[in-house]
């Protein structure tokens, strides 16, 4: 286990243990989240380094890795049927930004949204993602330029105007050095877009240790608004605006009611999701929130 002596956001050496929450995808074991004394940036420590991380991984529960759906519940074949709808959605907001261009889907997965980005036609794009069986499985089924992480450092610096990242930041042991590679690789006038659930949401607070959206080990952070502001401050990078992710908060709540091994568990994560939704529109604290990101310069 690899255990943080400094808060990667502002380098306070004071913890504060908030919760213990249960890997309930792989492997059962607890793992405690602490939140900085100084920012308030929340997240889990200790955490198995990079090395070790890959079996936490190796589930069948676990969605971003799933090719195979034969078997799956009720709630991942929802999460297929809004894939489309949703992907859709976030192609036609991006374009509110860029209307073409070389594009960047970091953390591409199974590589559903970069076959939706490329099928749009309007930009030149490439994925990238730590797993070989990701890149391998991309490059096979839809026969698209993926590449592995390790090569982001040998890119031709300023050269995306679009950046993707969705539910990928909280996963990536040296966070600082990968907003760096970002702020390297983005052109002046390009556009970050950054997806990542939102510790300060209802759905959050009311299922606490068996929020989905903790999901330990596999996220190391859990933002929120505050935190994650500080974080792109420190690169050199503004939100410009904050959005959303309308489906997530069911989606994370039927999860959630799963971990806690209750019944009709689609009736109550529904009701659960819309009640955080409704909950969230004062203070735009919704289950998971995307960021819309730029140089500050």
């Amino acid at each position: 286990m690899e255990n943080l002596n400094k808060c990667l956001v502002c380098g306070h050496t004071n913890f504060t243990k908030e919760i213990t929450c249960t890997d309930f995808v792989a492997t059962g074991h607890n793992f405690d989240l602490c939140r900085c004394d100084n920012c308030s940036f929340l997240f889990t420590n200790p955490r198995p380094d990079a090395n070790h991380i890959g079996p936490y991984y190796q589930s069948d529960r676990y969605i971003s890795h799933a090719g195979d759906k034969k078997g799956f519940s009720f709630i991942y074949r929802i999460y297929d049927v809004v894939r489309n709808y949703s992907i859709k959605q976030k192609i036609k907001h991006i374009k509110t930004y860029h209307d073409g261009g070389k594009f960047m889907d970091l953390g591409c997965g199974l590589g559903y949204f970069l076959d939706g980005v490329v099928k749009d036609g309007a930009f030149d794009a490439i994925g990238v993602d730590i797993s070989e069986d990701a890149v391998n499985y991309v490059k096979k089924t839809f026969g698209y330029n993926v590449k592995l992480e390790s090569e982001l450092d040998s890119m031709q610096p300023k050269s995306f105007d679009v950046i993707t990242q969705w539910h990928v930041l909280e996963h990536v042991h040296l966070i600082n050095e990968r907003m760096q590679q970002l702020k390297l690789l983005l052109k002046n006038t390009g556009t970050l877009f950054i997806a990542v659930p939102n510790s300060e949401s209802w759905d959050a607070k009311f299922y606490g240790p068996f929020w989905d959206g903790y999901d330990v080990p596999r996220h190391l952070y859990h933002f929120n608004q505050a935190s994650f502001a500080l974080l792109m401050q420190k690169h050199g990078f503004k939100i410009v605006e904050t959005r959303s992710m309308p489906f997530d908060a069911p989606y994370i709540s039927m999860r959630s009611e799963v971990h806690k091994k209750n019944n009709f568990v689609f009736i109550r994560g529904a009701i659960s999701g819309l009640i955080s939704t409704i909950k969230a529109k004062k203070a735009m604290n919704h289950s998971s929130l995307l960021y819309v990101v730029k140089h500050a310069d």
